[in-house]
Parts: structure tokens; C-alpha cells; sequence
């Protein structure tokens, strides 16, 4: 039996939304649960303004991730696999799937970006609470 919870989240490119809440879980509940980002077509890099919005809440190690395709993850059973704006399958084991959608989320400006950071924000810190290890 494991003692964190693993989650993957999975956006389209890797470069912003799902390594946002990958650094959101690290940054509120890093000592429960396990988080995992990665992308269906992963881009070189990550978006900067991620970087920065991640930095204003306090995580400071968004500079270190990396972006990365499905494939390139831990292949295990994680509990649960979210995707952030894709309705595609992952072909990744979970025990729950979850889609979280936020509308129309391709090239927002700054303040645009930074209401969906809050949204996500408010996602993530529910599903860390709901699963409580």
C-alpha cells in the first residue's frame, strides 16, 4: 500500500496549465500527495508567465521542471489522471479520471492567465483536500 496519493495532470503542450497544478500540489501538499505533469504534444519549454504567476503564490522551483510527453511520466497506477482543457483519453492506469475545463484557454493574455491560474488554484486546493491521505 502506497502512502502519498499519485496524480498526473496532462494539458496539451506541457508548458503551462498542467505543470502549474503539478507545482500548485508540490507547493500546498508535497508531504501527501505525489504530483506528475506531462503534455499529448509537449513543447520545448515552459511558458515564462508560468513561471512567474507560480513565483507571486510562493513556489520558486517552477524553473526546474521540464516539460515532458505521457510517455516520459512513471508508468504506474496513479489514482488520479486530470486533464486540463483536452477531452482526449491518456493511455495512463488511474483509478479516477478527471476533466477539468475552463473554457476557451489557448493564448490568454496576462490577466486572462492569471484568472485561470486563481480557477486552477481553487480546483487544486479541493482536490487536495478531498483526498486527504
Amino acid at each position: 500500500m502506497r502512502n502519498k496519493t499519485y496524480i498526473l495532470f496532462v494539458c496539451q503542450d506541457n508548458a503551462m496549465y498542467s505543470q502549474m497544478a503539478e507545482a500548485m500540489v508540490r507547493l500546498y501538499r508535497d508531504d501527501e500527495i505525489c504530483a506528475f505533469s506531462a503534455g499529448l504534444e509537449p513543447v520545448r519549454a515552459l511558458d515564462s508567465r508560468a513561471v512567474s504567476f507560480m513565483e507571486r503564490l510562493g513556489y520558486n522551483d517552477m524553473r526546474l521542471h521540464t516539460t515532458k510527453s505521457v510517455n516520459d511520466v512513471p508508468d504506474f497506477n496513479y489514482d488520479f489522471v486530470i486533464t486540463i482543457g483536452v477531452p482526449a483519453y491518456v493511455p495512463v492506469a488511474a483509478d479516477k479520471r478527471l476533466e477539468w475545463r475552463f473554457g476557451d484557454i489557448e493564448n490568454p493574455d496576462d490577466v486572462q492567465l492569471l484568472r485561470l491560474r486563481d480557477k486552477l488554484l481553487n480546483k487544486v486546493l479541493n482536490l487536495v483536500i478531498s483526498v486527504a491521505v
